[in-house]
């Protein structure tokens, strides 16, 4: 069966003359997901919505696959008809029974775009839900809280009768707000983080931070996987993973332990920008979240924010923790996330971390290592996977 799948978007229609620009994006993000699903499919646009045919025996894969795209609100598996009451009914149970769908109740909503169709909107529902009720469909109609919404649509093109949505990503396409640096480590939260800016229209570049023999190189495979994960939403990813045992070592000698976690997510910021200023980010990224842990206080933060060179975006400063786990399963790395392998920052946790960092404090506790050297040290020694 040939398959419509009725694609809407939302904050482009507020992009004025420059909706067309984020329009051809979202349209390139769409033929790349498609293709690397290596689905056979063909794309249309008219007035506001983007259309995908494929031909398939099931379209739930490629529904899924459309639904997780940033900047597709929502997506609705359809058919196209001849623009006749009788064309939108009768393909549209066709449609239900592909599908299997089986509502315990329905009703009917008509969009009329094509102003020419002589039809009402209002009345052209009332007149398809009449021929669904005679022609088959057997269930009551519940025009407040019904189990599916028969949809029809009537564009200049053809007409489309739909009996699935499903809601999309929505945000921006990625790939229109330039390119950051996210620092992603094996938790939960900065894969969160990075696909927040995605979701924003950002492209990514992760970098990791390696510690070996500290950390494993399970981590390393984990944080990899994550990256992974993450490339799905853009044309390419590459990530950046820093041999971060001479900072470490330097910390364990030098730095009072209660400014560890501190001091080392200075330098943290410190080489993440000397990268990313060399492969074109305009910022860095992390997954902060004000006060979950002892390192996230506003006070601690600004102790951070004060050894970077470049601007820092924490997307999950207000999100709580469940807003995050609940955001990591729907683009699954949960489940890779929570797997017994844990990074520097997990391992290098004082037993009695400074809760409320001075600046000067935390500058007086890392004047006893080479900062510069260790950076420029941490910089250059680099191991590059490309996704």
């Amino acid at each position: 069966m040939e398959f419509v799948y009725i694609i809407r978007f939302g904050e482009i229609w507020i992009k004025g003359r420059n909706r067309r620009f984020f329009e051809q994006a979202l349209e390139t993000n769409i033929r790349r997901t498609l293709k690397r699903g290596e689905r056979a499919f063909q794309l249309e646009r008219e007035r506001g919505r983007l259309y995908v045919l494929e031909t398939a025996d099931d379209p739930a894969e490629t529904t899924v696959l459309l639904s997780r795209i940033p900047g597709i609100v929502s997506v609705s598996v359809g058919v196209r008809c001849e623009k006749s009451v009788k064309s939108l009914a009768e393909n549209g149970l066709a449609l239900m029974r592909t599908m299997g769908v089986a509502p315990a109740t329905f009703k009917v909503e008509s969009k009329r775009a094509d102003k020419t169709f002589p039809i009402p909107s209002p009345q052209l529902s009332r007149e398809v839900a009449e021929y669904l009720l005679t022609h088959g469909l057997d269930v009551p109609v519940d025009v407040h809280h019904p189990e599916m919404v028969f949809g029809v649509e009537i564009q200049q093109n053809g007409a489309y009768a739909f009996c699935q949505t499903l809601r999309g990503a929505g945000g921006l396409p990625t790939g229109v707000s330039g390119k950051v640096a996210v620092l992603l480590s094996g938790g939960i939260d900065s894969p969160v983080a990075g696909y927040q800016m995605q979701k924003r229209g950002a492209t990514i570049e992760p970098v990791y931070f390696h510690g070996f023999p500290f950390t494993s190189d399970m981590v390393k495979d984990k944080v990899a996987r994550l990256a992974e994960k993450l490339a799905f939403y853009q044309d390419s990813l590459a990530l950046h993973i820093v041999n971060f045992t001479p900072v470490l070592t330097a910390l364990k000698a030098h730095c009072p332990e209660k400014f560890t976690i501190i001091v080392m997510r200075r330098f943290m910021v410190r080489i993440a920008a000397e990268i990313a200023k060399k492969t074109g980010c305009r910022a860095l990224v992390t997954g902060d979240n004000l006060g979950q842990v002892a390192s996230q206080t506003l006070d601690n933060l600004e102790c951070v924010t004060d050894a970077s060179p470049m601007m820092i975006f924490r997307p999950l400063l207000s999100f709580d923790k469940f807003e995050i786990i609940e955001r990591a399963k729907k683009i699954d790395t949960y489940e890779v996330s929570i797997e017994p392998h844990e990074d520097c920052c997990a391992l290098f946790v004082p037993k009695f971390p400074e809760i409320y960092g001075k600046l000067d404090e935390v500058r007086e506790a890392e004047s006893a290592m080479d900062v510069a050297g260790l950076v420029e040290e941490c910089s250059v020694s680099v191991e590059k996977v490309e996704f």
